[in-house]
């Protein structure tokens, strides 16, 4: 059977949420949403706090700098909680949790981020070169103070 696409190129509504505390760990957290959908915060506690044990300890060492993103995005078919955290300088490990109607789970081979949380990590990168990576950018606290705030385009 040949590649078709089978969902019309709609983007979700994503929005920053705050950060996230966690084992010394500062993560910026962003929730997405079909349009006309409300973000169903409840669903998604296990699910992070699954996603959240994913992280290596100790949050902050000479060469991670103990910050990061949580994705929590809401589908139809299921939701998904991705971790990432900078860690190496300038490496972005993450961990993909998959929830449906048997609960939350590692995220099996072959499922992983969807094109829209790509745009996400995309700015999120963009703001730790520009802070973190780049002398005189303001390091971490200017990370911290930046979220991706911008519209997901179909």
């Amino acid at each position: 059977m040949p590649f078709r696409v089978v969902r019309p190129p709609t983007p979700p509504v994503t929005r920053y949420r705050g950060l996230v505390e966690h084992l010394g760990f500062r993560l910026k957290r962003y929730a997405s949403v079909d349009a006309g959908s409300a973000f169903a915060e409840e669903r998604f506690r296990s699910g992070r706090g699954l996603a959240l044990s994913a992280l290596p300890e100790p949050a902050v060492q000479h060469d991670r700098p103990g910050v990061g993103l949580v994705l929590e995005h809401q589908l139809p078919e299921l939701d998904r909680v991705t971790v990432a955290w900078w860690d190496r300088e300038r490496e972005l490990p993450l961990r993909v949790i998959v929830g449906d109607d048997a609960g939350w789970r590692p995220a099996r081979e072959g499922e992983s981020l969807c094109v829209w949380d790509l745009a996400i990590v995309a700015a999120e990168r963009d703001a730790y070169v520009e802070t973190v990576l780049t002398p005189g950018g303001g390091g971490i606290d200017a990370y911290l103070a930046r979220s991706w705030d911008g519209a997901l385009r179909g």
